[in-house]
């Protein structure tokens, strides 16, 4: 089952509707009714839209979840909830953007949901976790953090690796190159993976 949370600032010129769920974030919803995305479910406090745009998003959403704006949880956090026994969850936008913290706990939720990714136009952001993980070969450049202490391996990459033990608090990995049949071996640990286009 595969899932797409959309966000305010999410790209969404080239969505394909090859989702479960689609769930659209507080204004990533309206986000997505404006682009003609027919939403599974909507989710947030709306605080960030006047009662015309959430008559328009309730009207385009076969459920709306309005959630009390004091609370513990981000509206994103809310939205992975509702999905989180799924595949795959892709969260479109949540990179970019003038709140950076946001950034910083959608990377956390990754971190307690590996079935879940950040993507944008020029980037993605995943979770590795064992040795099933497939490269995404279309991007130029990957960087590499261990979440935990991690040993990895890599072959087919500008720059690689055997056995490095990768600590928490070591950026080595920043911005490797994607070259030829690229693998990634982890022996132990835990990496976030971060890929971009380039320049």
């Amino acid at each position: 089952m595969k899932a797409a949370i959309i966000l305010k600032d999410a790209n969404l010129k080239q969505f394909n509707n090859f989702y479960d769920t689609v769930i659209g974030a507080d204004r990533g919803a309206l986000h997505a009714i404006k682009n003609k995305i027919k939403l599974d479910i909507a989710i947030g406090d709306f605080d960030s839209v006047d009662e015309e745009e959430l008559d328009l998003i309730k009207n385009n959403s076969n459920k709306v979840i309005k959630l009390n704006p004091i609370k513990d949880k981000s509206d994103t956090h809310e939205a992975i909830e509702l999905v989180s026994d799924y595949d795959e969850i892709h969260i479109l936008g949540g990179i970019k953007g003038k709140r950076i913290e946001h950034l910083f706990a959608n990377i956390i939720d990754l971190i307690n949901y590996p079935n879940a990714s950040l993507k944008d136009e020029d980037s993605l952001i995943e979770i590795i976790k064992d040795n099933n993980y497939k490269i995404k070969t279309e991007y130029q450049f990957i960087s590499l953090y261990a979440i935990e202490e991690s040993i990895i391996t890599l072959s087919g990459f500008k720059y690689e690796l055997n056995d490095y033990l990768l600590k928490t608090n070591d950026p080595l990995c920043l911005s490797n190159e994607i070259i030829n049949n690229p693998k990634i071996e982890l022996k132990k640990g835990k990496l976030l993976v971060i890929y971009s286009y380039g320049d």
